[in-house]
């Protein structure tokens, strides 16, 4: 069964409306728990293989930034594969700050870091 026929039997046969109970938490049993098993499975794997590229793509990017350093372009014969924008904030953030400015009000004061954007061309 290919991923996809997974996915649309799934939505077919395990999509159902949670019955009314007297409690406070509110389910519902799977109608088909072989076929429920096997979509969380496959979700287990695809999350787990998602983490991987995640860190594969943060490694391969960290590398690029290297290869751009202090630069602002990265250029292969010649033609331009990926820039690099930088901009500085400042970060603010103390006993003091809080107390006065809480994050509820004041949720700027409380996001400023330096930042980098890679963009791939």
């Amino acid at each position: 069964m290919s991923d996809r026929d997974l996915i649309e039997e799934a939505k077919a046969k395990l999509v159902v409306k949670p019955k009314a109970s007297k409690g406070k938490v509110k389910s519902v049993e799977a109608v088909d728990p072989i076929l429920a098993n096997e979509l969380l499975a496959k979700r287990s794997e695809l999350y787990d293989a998602k983490k991987r590229l995640e860190e594969e793509l943060k490694e391969m990017d960290n590398i690029i930034r290297d290869m751009i350093g202090s630069n602002d372009e990265l250029t292969v014969n010649g033609a331009k594969v990926a820039s690099m924008a930088r901009w500085r904030e400042t970060a603010l953030i103390t006993e003091t700050v809080k107390v006065q400015f809480p994050v509820a009000e004041f949720p700027e004061l409380y996001k400023r870091a330096d930042k980098t954007r890679l963009t791939i061309h």
